[in-house]
């Protein structure tokens, strides 16, 4: 293999987009059991393709390291190239073992086990803080300057350093082939783009660093999945380079000694019923000017595109065989997909109630479907967007909402799922006094310190253990101290209002009243007095 020319979309790339797509749309999702399985299945997938590639590899090692020890002009030929792949894979084997036990650190904490080897299945798949925990907050061992995830970003920038730079005198003196050296640039450019470690634009439009897109919050099952992923590109590329060098080093005698069917879903291996499942089968050694002749149950398909509609839900597996030109030898094939019910997840981001007057957010997504062939509607409510989100404000008088969310699937619109709201007035928030770090509600007493504390000033809230975090807003309020009443606007303490605080000692009270607020809607409204006990 030499490597894929013009940067054509690649099976690898093609189930990178579908797996992206998936972690985007569980962010702000209820992770179902299915999903988590999904994840499990996709790093098993990738699994057994790192096997396939190693065991390819092994084979051009083989063949690569016979040519140079054929004799002297052997080694002449292919010994200088020989050492550079031979350094490429001690590099790609200490990281992806590397990565290798990262995963397994992250499946010891999850699972509360002490694995030496990764397990084929983890309980725990749906854990999202011990993930995060041990990416982001944990120290290296060897490297305690670095989270482990920090560590991971450092070893994988040195990596893709190391294999996108020619710095041989043998790789510097080729690139005098203006062939050689746009392939190489072709494979350096490949490089760069699977292991960037560049900041991401999350669904809010912020920009974050690559380790807390990777790590924040995520599911133990989509952490694996990914780091698998990883470590099936780190194979891959070894693989390509390996390839590329024998190729270099002037083979004329090269030799394809382990062909292989590989198939290629054109939309993924999930497809919506009514939808079309397509696939290429191809060789994993392609020569343009010899295709190969594909058939599965018994019929022959041109260029070797298997296209069907999908119309029964379920797991299907279809069989088949190539035939290389002057070949007789069949080489069989199995393919898998899935094909699942339309299906829609929707999720209130505060809580499982929309509330009145105020700017409900949803996060709404369809597996597999871009976010511009979605429509949403909803009943006894106005529905817009702002921010990636979707912004649902019940109207005057409703007692429910119903969401309904379509797609387009194959050129028809198709509903994915509703789900019905109750809708409720916003819960009546409290008076807190903050000061520093510390909330006082008036049943614990407040210190004087803390009370003249220039950054002491209330706030309308839930309190500390609220469901909501919602923007209220104090207006003004009064306070009774040593014998007057004194008003101000805003939440914070007047000079009038701190020359009588200053007066008061321990054991003596403090009332603040009349505290106007203003609700997200923009309504005034008054809460109950705030008194505290000071010591």
């Amino acid at each position: 293999m030499g490597g894929a020319k013009n940067c054509p979309e690649t099976p690898r790339q093609k189930m990178i987009g579908m797996m992206y797509l998936v972690l985007t749309a569980m962010l702000a999702l209820n992770v179902s059991a299915d999903i988590i399985n999904g994840f499990s299945k996709l790093r098993h997938s990738m699994e057994s393709s790192i096997k396939s590639t190693d065991s390819r590899t092994a084979d051009l090692m083989t063949t690569f390291e016979t040519a140079c020890n054929k004799d002297e002009g052997g080694m002449q030929k292919f010994g200088p190239w020989l050492e550079i792949a031979k350094a490429n894979k001690k590099m790609s084997d200490e990281f992806y073992d590397y990565i290798e036990q990262f995963k397994l650190d992250i499946v010891n904490m999850v699972e509360g086990e002490n694995y030496d080897k990764m397990p084929d299945e983890i309980k725990n798949g749906s854990e999202t803080n011990k993930p995060h925990q041990y990416a982001l907050n944990e120290r290296d061992k060897e490297h305690p300057e670095h989270t482990n995830a920090e560590e991971l970003r450092a070893r994988m920038d040195m990596y893709r350093q190391y294999m996108a730079t020619a710095d041989s005198e043998i790789l510097k003196n080729k690139m005098k082939d203006l062939n050689f050296k746009r392939e190489w640039e072709q494979k350096a450019e490949m490089v760069n783009s699977l292991f960037s470690t560049g900041t991401v634009v999350n669904q809010e439009g912020e920009t974050i660093p690559w380790e807390q897109s990777i790590f924040d919050e995520m599911p133990a099952g989509a952490v694996l999945a990914m780091l698998t992923k990883y470590q099936n590109d780190i194979r891959m590329a070894e693989n390509d380079f390996l390839n590329f060098y024998y190729k270099a080093a002037g083979s004329s005698d090269f030799v394809i000694n382990s062909v292989q069917a590989l198939i290629i879903p054109d939309n993924g291996e999930y497809i919506m019923q009514g939808g079309h499942y397509r696939a290429r089968i191809v060789s994993a050694a392609v020569d343009t000017t010899n295709l190969p002749m594909v058939y599965i149950n018994g019929q022959e398909y041109a260029d070797g595109i298997y296209d069907l509609v999908a119309n029964s839900v379920g797991p299907h597996t279809y069989t088949g065989y190539m035939l290389m030109p002057g070949d007789t030898t069949h080489y069989n094939f199995e393919g898998k997909y899935t094909v699942g019910a339309p299906t829609a997840s929707i999720s209130n981001i505060d809580m499982n109630t929309i509330y009145t007057g105020y700017d409900n957010k949803f996060n709404i997504s369809v597996p597999g479907v871009g976010g511009d062939k979605i429509k949403v509607s909803a009943s006894g409510a106005t529905v817009s967007q702002k921010g990636g989100l979707y912004i649902i404000k019940p109207a005057e008088g409703s007692k429910t909402v119903k969401i309904s969310v379509h797609a387009e699937v194959d050129g028809r619109t198709v509903l994915m799922g509703s789900n019905e709201y109750k809708v409720k007035p916003l819960p009546k928030p409290s008076a807190f006094l903050i000061s520093g770090a510390d909330t006082y509600d008036g049943i614990n007493k407040i210190s004087l310190k803390a009370l003249k504390s220039a950054d002491a000033h209330l706030e309308a809230s839930y309190g500390p253990e609220g469901v909501l975090d919602l923007p209220f807003t104090i207006v003004s309020f009064e306070i009774y101290a040593n014998g007057r009443y004194l008003k101000t606007e805003g939440n914070k303490f007047s000079n009038d209002m701190k020359a009588a605080i200053n007066k008061l000692r321990a054991n003596d009270i403090l009332s603040i009243m009349t505290i106007k607020y203003r609700e997200p809607s923009g309504k005034i409204n008054t809460l109950p007095n705030l008194t505290l006990g000071l010591k």
